[in-house]
């Protein structure tokens, strides 16, 4: 994990750390691990001590995992403030169980990871509809480019997306984040859930059965402002995910 960067986190929780709390964070630093095949249970089995060890030291930094149908793991870790960034947020754990210990576990990290990358992105509440319950761990995710200089009537297209599924009262949620810093900035991640693929997919059918027509209209719209666009499936996995000891 190199270190995990000085941050650890793709967006997906993504989307269970972003809850409709009041008090519910809405800007995450994110970090992305793409695992070699072959080391995916070495990988797992790594995140497991580190879970461990925040857990036996009851340490602050928390986090939340998100494992990608491409073997690539993002996870998502709140941020107060932007000047969380400049501090190492394993800090507290390398004290208390050692410089050396913890070593042994980014060491066993590096060991697995193909490469890695780190970022910012914000929840935009404005643009989004409605928020996962508890137990729907499943995510698909569609990572959307607006054209340059699109921004502002690309996120004013996404006000009508909202308004047409709350007009329908449609069943499939949608979570908007923005990437603020890092790669690809500026591009946004469409989250949508479910309990499971089945379920997801189900949601996904009664929507587009309620929306029908109007949604065509919207997407040929959404498509005059769109550089590039690519989905991806994933799952949040909180048997690898620290909520940490907020002090």
């Amino acid at each position: 994990m190199k270190k995990v960067s000085i941050l650890l986190s793709t967006i997906l929780l993504i989307a269970c750390l972003a809850s409709a709390q009041t008090a519910a964070p809405t800007t995450f630093s994110v970090h992305e691990d793409i695992v070699k095949p072959s080391m995916d249970a070495k990988f797992r089995e790594t995140m497991k001590k580190l879970k461990a060890a925040c857990e036996l030291h009851k340490t602050s930094f928390g986090w939340s995992t998100i494992a990608y149908d491409d073997n690539s793991y993002r996870h998502l870790a709140p941020l107060k403030s932007f000047s969380e960034l400049e501090k190492n947020p394993f800090a507290e754990l390398e004290t208390k169980m050692g410089k050396e210990a913890l070593g042994k576990i980014w060491a066993d990290f590096d060991e697995c990871i193909e490469s890695h990358s780190d970022f910012v992105a914000m929840l935009m509440p404005n643009l989004s509809y409605l928020s996962p319950a508890a137990g729907e761990n499943y995510r698909d995710i569609m990572y959307w480019y607006a054209l340059p200089g699109k921004e502002a009537e690309a996120e004013a297209t996404m006000v009508e997306w909202k308004k047409l599924y709350e007009s329908k009262k449609a069943p499939s949620g949608f979570l908007i984040y923005k990437v603020m810093f890092g790669r690809e900035s500026g591009g946004y991640a469409v989250v949508s859930w479910g309990k499971d693929r089945a379920d997801a997919d189900t949601k996904s059918q009664k929507t587009d059965e309620l929306i029908g027509a109007e949604a065509g209209k919207l997407w040929a719209k959404t498509l005059t402002l769109t550089k590039k666009y690519n989905n991806k499936r994933g799952s949040v996995l909180p048997e690898f995910s620290y909520n940490g000891v907020y002090k």
